[in-house]
């Protein structure tokens, strides 16, 4: 598992530059000005509640339309394997492996509004898997992200993964990454996750189908 203390930026841009490096380790770089937008356009799916960034499209069928209000600022968490390795995660079979999936961030956010994006690199080399990682918490709920990954006919030794969501948190509290192979996974072979990147974007409001989340 790994904790890592978020790094607290005004916001106006935040991009995460993963340095190659034989070695694994935390890589940051930030990229910040004035001007910061005063909301945001996103759509939710109907089903299922996923999340999205509106970035001029608008919203395709079967999704509601969402305004977030303007940020006050971002925290952003990384964690990067370095080249050919990461954290190795558990294989199983849900709802049996819930309560023991691999946890591989841990981040912490203060009471507010946020707009938490995760996006997630998967290898597996010699086996195969749907490789599901989710975020948040127990008590708040979770984002979802999935991909076949792995050697089979059908799968990419390589999937990189994005889920977003809004977490309306009432106090201090640690929210997880966390991970599983799921099938068809036989053979299993080395599920792991190579990099991580959270970036969480504190709201000062935010609306669904125009009504105001409390």
């Amino acid at each position: 598992m790994r904790r890592i203390k978020l790094r607290r930026i005004t916001f106006a841009m935040v991009l995460l530059g993963v340095i190659g490096a034989a070695t694994g380790g935390i890589a940051y770089a930030v990229t910040s000005g004035s001007g910061a937008p005063t909301g945001y356009n996103a759509c939710a799916k109907t089903v299922g509640g996923q999340l999205r960034l509106d970035t001029g499209a608008g919203c395709a069928n079967g999704e509601q339309a969402l305004r977030l209000g303007g940020p006050a600022h971002a925290d952003e968490s990384a964690w990067y394997g370095g080249v050919g390795g990461g954290q190795p995660i558990v294989s199983g079979v849900w709802p049996d492996i819930r309560g023991h999936e691999t946890t591989v961030l841990t981040f912490h956010l203060d009471k507010g509004q946020y707009l938490v994006s995760t996006e997630i690199l998967a290898i597996n080399n010699d086996g195969q898997g749907v490789v599901v990682c989710q975020t948040g918490s127990a008590n708040l709920g979770v984002s979802l992200a999935q991909a076949a990954v792995g050697s089979a006919a059908g799968f990419a030794l390589q999937q990189t993964m994005s889920e977003q969501t809004v977490f309306d948190i009432d106090a201090p509290q640690d929210l997880t990454v966390d991970c599983f192979n799921a099938p068809p996974n036989d053979p299993a072979g080395s599920p792991k996750i190579n990099l991580v990147d959270v970036t969480a974007t504190k709201l000062d409001s935010s609306t669904f189908n125009g009504v105001a989340n409390p």
